[in-house]
């Protein structure tokens, strides 16, 4: 992670966007975003980290990813 993002996330948190759950999640977790997978049904807690993650880089980066459902 380079030193500009990791200073905006402490940005982010100092301008209470994100709490400091979020931001130890985003330093854990890191930026990367791979491309949308197809993540079976049985799997929530994968899909909801990976929706958390979109959800934080969006509020902090201004990040925008579609929408896409498997079906």
């Amino acid at each position: 992670m380079r030193v500009e993002d990791k200073r905006k996330i402490l940005e982010a948190y100092l301008d209470k966007t994100i709490d400091k759950e979020e931001m130890k999640f985003l330093l854990d977790n890191g930026l990367h975003i791979p491309i949308i997978e197809w993540i079976p049904a049985e799997n929530k807690a994968k899909e909801e980290a990976s929706q958390k993650r979109r959800e934080l880089l969006s509020r902090v980066f201004g990040m925008t990813f579609p929408k896409i459902e498997w079906i």
